[in-house]
């Protein structure tokens, strides 16, 4: 523990409670993962700020934990500083008559509003709501509190367990869209210092930000959402979440992207899904090793279904990688993160 006290004694400065030791499985929507060397809650962005300006000067690693999906840890644990953030202030700027051009990306997902009945929400109102949020807000809490306002453009993103910071960081996709598209600007810590940065600074694509090359930490974000029909948003929540309510609850998200429409055109497949190939083609659907198991329900997804161990998921990663480039020539690449020794 020496490594880490002097880092300790400035946290406590702060009025901070870091911490030796804590487990990580408790903070991660998988539930796997040993333990954090240091480990330190934030509730405000100026909190978030302050630990990481300590943090700059110190040789320790560190990583910043959202709601803790789409990141799996290893059973050695994280060697270094973990940060949860629950910073969640949010704020309604203005309201204005918005005609910004966005760059939409085509989605590698099937279209599952396609003859889905009441999943036909979208509002083209030229009356936008510029709301600022910190990173560490939850998706679905933000999106209830801007139903109260009469506001919408989150409902695409119900029932993901995400944080405004993740959503950014992955270029998070609900359906057909993008949460970039959502996205005005941010201000972000670069190691140094704080900077304001516009969306084209992102350059989003499919499951991809900039951030995952720059390492760079979200600290706040504006959004520019609708004043809607706030009732028929609802519905569509509704709607969204019984199409969605296969998908298992204790993984880390889905586990592979979904093809893109070249390899799909070139491989003659029927789907871009990753889960249809797992299932389908390469037959792994069901697959167990220990507690983690290929979902029945989802096979992009993996299951922990009870005290799985990360080497378990891990081996069923490589199983699902070794088979598919065995059996189509193809590299599934990852959609969610791995920290630490495997």
């Amino acid at each position: 523990m020496d490594k880490y006290k002097k880092l300790y004694e400035k946290l406590e400065k702060l009025a901070l409670v870091p911490k030796y030791g804590e487990h990580l499985s408790t903070h991660t929507t998988i539930g796997v993962g040993g333990k954090a060397s240091l480990f330190i809650e934030v509730q405000t962005s100026s909190q978030l700020i302050n630990v990481l300006e300590i943090t700059k000067n110190e040789n320790i690693n560190s990583f910043v934990l959202g709601n803790g999906s789409n990141v799996i840890f290893s059973d050695e644990g994280f060697d270094g500083l973990i940060i949860l953030n629950k910073s969640r202030n949010w704020k309604i700027l203005d309201t204005v008559n918005s005609e910004r051009q966005k760059n939409y990306i085509l989605p590698r997902v099937d279209n599952l509003i396609e003859n889905s009945g009441t999943l036909n929400y979208d509002n083209n109102s030229n009356e936008s709501i510029i709301v600022r949020v910190d990173s560490g807000m939850k998706i679905n809490i933000l999106m209830k509190k801007l139903f109260e306002k009469g506001i919408t453009g989150l409902q695409w993103f119900a029932g993901i367990p995400a944080t405004v910071g993740g959503a950014i960081y992955m270029n998070m996709h609900g359906g057909s869209h993008f949460f970039g598209q959502l996205v005005i600007s941010a201000r972000l810590f670069d190691g140094e210092k704080i900077k304001s940065v516009p969306n084209s600074y992102f350059h989003f694509d499919y499951d991809w930000s900039v951030l995952h090359q720059t390492r760079e930490i979200i600290i706040d974000a504006e959004l520019e959402l609708k004043k809607g029909n706030v009732e028929q948003a609802k519905k569509f929540v509704r709607s969204w979440a019984k199409i969605k309510s296969i998908q298992p609850q204790k993984s880390a998200g889905c586990i592979f992207k979904n093809l893109d429409k070249v390899q799909q055109s070139e491989l003659e497949l029927p789907s871009s899904s990753a889960g249809y190939i797992i299932d389908k083609i390469l037959q792994l659907k069901g697959i167990r090793k220990g507690n983690a198991i290929i979902s029945n329900n989802h096979a992009a997804f993996i299951e922990n279904t009870g005290n799985a161990c990360a080497r378990d998921i891990v081996y069923l990663i490589n199983l699902v990688q070794e088979k598919a480039f065995e059996k189509l020539g193809i590299n599934l690449e990852l959609e969610v993160e791995l920290k630490g020794k495997f």
